[in-house]
């Protein structure tokens, strides 16, 4: 269930929890039970979102050098190559 949906099911339970009778020590227990609940999954998906784009940006950088290599690679590749049919053709 992601993340979202389970912030907005937990607000329902804290507005459903006055008609739901619970004594009030237990209403109070929730309540601040769900709050803090709630709290630590905003502070997590703030968290989560940020090792996230960390972490593509750091695929994205792996990606760029590892076609930089190839490239660099390839050209070295046929230059050498081109010589070596070149003078065996001929």
């Amino acid at each position: 269930m992601p993340k979202n949906r389970i912030i907005v099911a937990l607000g329902v339970l804290i507005a459903l929890l006055p008609i739901l009778g619970f004594p009030r020590v237990w209403e109070s227990f929730f309540q601040v039970a769900v709050g803090l609940s709630i709290i630590l999954l905003s502070v997590w998906a703030t968290i989560d979102k940020r090792l996230m784009l960390k972490a593509k940006a750091q695929r994205r950088q792996i990606h760029k050098r590892k076609v930089a290599e190839i490239n660099g690679q390839a050209g070295v590749e046929t230059e050498v190559k081109t010589p070596t049919f070149q003078s065996e053709q001929i």
